[in-house]
């Protein structure tokens, strides 16, 4: 039995991530706000692994993985955007007095139950109607809209509680 780190393919793959891997995520990190190193790591994992499943190494193989991370870095920084802008968009429908964030939002939709944070997710961020879900998730559409009016009440409840 071989282990990973003798089989050639692997070897050649650390080379690989030994040479590339740092100035990969360089390049990708432009691609986001503020740099985010996070994300410009994510996108470099994932072309590695891409890389890794390939059947054969590209011709050009450092043309094939800037090409990659650039188009990988620039779907994830638009669908990044596109989270925060939604995210933000719906900051006014639960404002309160303490002036919230998209953060604060996540934590507290994690307070409610599953059915109703789902509900909630689906309808904001997802951009289904009621009907949608209801078929979604089985159940009647009037049943979907009172879990949603129930959520928001909660949501209303926890963000007006005082911070600790």
């Amino acid at each position: 039995m071989t282990l990973p780190t003798e089989n050639p393919q692997s070897k050649r793959l650390q080379e690989i991530v030994k040479l590339h891997a740092a100035p990969l995520t360089l390049y990708a990190r432009q691609f986001f706000e503020q740099y985010d190193f996070h994300a410009a790591e994510e996108v470099v994992q994932d072309v590695l692994f891409r890389l890794s499943r390939l059947p054969n190494e590209p011709e050009y193989l450092a043309a094939w993985l800037y090409k990659s991370v650039r188009n990988g870095a620039i779907a994830a920084a638009r669908s990044a955007k596109r989270r925060k802008r939604r995210e933000n968009n719906w900051v006014p429908f639960f404002q309160t007095e303490n002036n919230i964030d998209a953060e604060q939002i996540a934590q507290v939709l994690q307070k409610l139950e599953p059915v109703h944070r789902e509900i909630v997710m689906l309808y904001i961020w997802g951009d289904r109607s009621f009907k949608e879900i209801a078929e979604l998730l089985e159940m009647p559409m009037t049943s979907v809209f009172r879990k949603y009016r129930e959520a928001l009440d909660r949501l209303r409840e926890y963000l007006s509680e005082p911070v600790a």
